[in-house]
């Protein structure tokens, strides 16, 4: 791009030179070449700026009007929660699809993003289609974008190269992408700086010291406080849970309420389920089972399988809140890890390779492998360098990369997801789940190891689930490692996200 600029100021420096001939006859036509050559970069450029500075109303507008950008910036807004709306994957779809239909490159990547998570997702194989179409379109917008200085064009960047989904046509590259996060997130685009916020919360544990970024947890926390006033719900989200467990603050249980709560009432689904908790199990005050059943019920229409389980636990408890039996949760920190060298942002983030050239796995270039969430959760299992960090004991709070399951016994072959009955399945789930019959799972354990064993990746699923949780099982780690293997073998996607998120977790142990 460099080379480009610099042979075309070469070239109006020979125009100049002429000039001095003949001033009246080159001064028009220079003036038209400034013109053609760099006014369009810079309306290119500037356009994420004008939407994110522009208000709701003429946002709204503008996308009624027809402008595929403003569409699929105002389905990012519903996406995240931006601009005082809440969230609402509904909305973001129906100004995705519009955006989509010029084939906007911001409008394909918004698609994309969707098909990452419920109810649509998750769906690898087409947020691998919509993201290399963004990436690899022979235009190169998304790249031109960038370099001029758009910042959504650079938190695309940063998300495209921080999505496993997109391997093997694309290598993820955390170092490049956290350039572009923090890029966007210097001219305050709020879901860059959340990002931004969380590697410097967590760069040790995603191996940032092998990347050059450094572990600050007072930037991290200051960045979500700052993004947390113009109420992004991730923002308040990621700040209940520094509160929750003293992550670059001193642990507050009353804090990190009002932070997820402010989350939860503006729709961010982790949220809802973890006040849920808090009510339920009283954390910071009387139990207030009415009050959990609301979150829960809140939760249904983005995660209705755990949100279930967790609604028909709190009817348990509503039913038994004589016995007055709630455990509560281990307190736990994660403090004390040594910071390595910050590194610097005040220069430009590079550009992304020629899309021509990256095709292949062959091209990786970094051991990162993110992760559905791709950034390390408090209730990770992760060890500091001085201070083991322990899963929280029952209550557990929900953690959104998993969803409920059973008991004992090894995989000993690879599932097929084809063709296979699920009267087992179905029935399973009713024992587990508590649907027209009483919770029971040790009935519900042989019905799905008898699926399993016929090769129902699913199956194969919420027995690594009931291991992982000791949900009538003896908890074992290795166990659920093993099914959630042959899940994910099986081709089924939410395994393989928590697959790697155990894969992740023992890692740092």
């Amino acid at each position: 791009m460099k080379s480009v600029q610099n042979s075309k100021l070469a070239y109006l420096q020979v125009k100049s030179r002429k000039c001095r001939k003949y001033p009246m006859h080159y001064i028009p036509k220079i003036l038209l070449l400034i013109h053609l050559l760099f006014v369009p970069i810079l309306l290119s450029g500037n356009e994420g700026s004008k939407w994110m500075e522009s208000d709701l109303k003429n946002l709204e507008s503008s996308a009624q009007d027809g402008d595929s950008y403003a569409q699929a910036f105002l389905a990012l807004c519903y996406i995240h929660g931006d601009k005082g709306l809440e969230i609402s994957f509904d909305k973001a779809s129906y100004w995705a699809n519009l955006s989509t239909e010029t084939n906007h490159w911001l409008g394909l990547f918004t698609i994309g993003y969707l098909h990452r998570f419920p109810p649509l997702g998750p769906n690898a194989e087409k947020v691998n289609s919509y993201y290399n179409n963004v990436f690899k379109d022979p235009d190169g917008m998304v790249v031109k974008n960038a370099n001029a200085g758009d910042p959504i064009a650079s938190y695309v960047l940063a998300e495209i190269f921080t999505a496993e989904e997109v391997e093997p046509n694309l290598s993820a590259d955390l170092q490049f992408a956290a350039k572009h996060y923090a890029s966007a997130s210097i001219v305050g685009y709020g879901p860059a700086s959340v990002q931004h916020a969380l590697l410097k919360l967590h760069a040790n544990a995603i191996g940032g010291q092998n990347i050059n970024i450094g572990k600050d947890l007072p930037g991290g926390v200051s960045i979500l406080e700052e993004v947390a006033k113009k109420q992004l719900p991730a923002a308040h989200h990621f700040l209940g849970r520094c509160y929750f467990k003293g992550i670059g603050v001193e642990e507050d249980y009353k804090m990190a309420l009002v932070h997820f709560q402010a989350a939860a009432d503006r729709g961010y689904t982790t949220s809802q389920l973890i006040v849920a908790h808090f009510y339920a199990y009283g954390l910071t005050g009387p139990a207030k089972i009415d009050l959990a059943l609301r979150y829960a019920n809140l939760a249904l229409l983005q995660d209705r399988e755990n949100a279930s389980e967790k609604i028909y636990e709190y009817e348990q408890l509503l039913a038994n809140q004589t016995t007055g039996n709630t455990q509560s949760l281990m307190q736990q920190s994660d403090n004390s890890v040594p910071s390595p060298t910050n590194p610097s942002y005040n220069e430009p983030p590079p550009l992304p390779p020629d899309p021509s050239i990256i095709s292949t796995a062959e091209t990786a270039t970094t051991e990162f492998k993110p992760t559905l969430n791709r950034l390390p959760s408090i209730y990770d299992n992760v060890k500091s360098d001085n201070q083991p960090s322990v899963l929280p004991k029952p209550p557990e709070l929900p953690d959104s990369s998993f969803s409920p399951s059973p008991t004992q016994l090894k995989p000993t072959s690879r599932l097929r997801s084809s063709n296979i009955p699920n009267d087992d399945l179905e029935m399973a789930k009713k024992y587990y789940f508590g649907r027209g019959v009483s919770v029971d799972p040790s009935r519900a354990y042989p019905l799905f190891l008898q699926s399993a064993n016929r090769g129902n990746p699913e199956s194969a699923r919420y027995l690594g689930i009931m291991y992982l949780r000791g949900k009538g099982v003896q908890k074992d780690t290795q166990k659920s490692l093993e099914w959630f293997s042959r899940a994910a073998q099986g081709g089924d996607e939410i395994a393989k996200k928590n697959l790697k998120t155990l894969q992740l977790m023992n890692a740092h142990k």
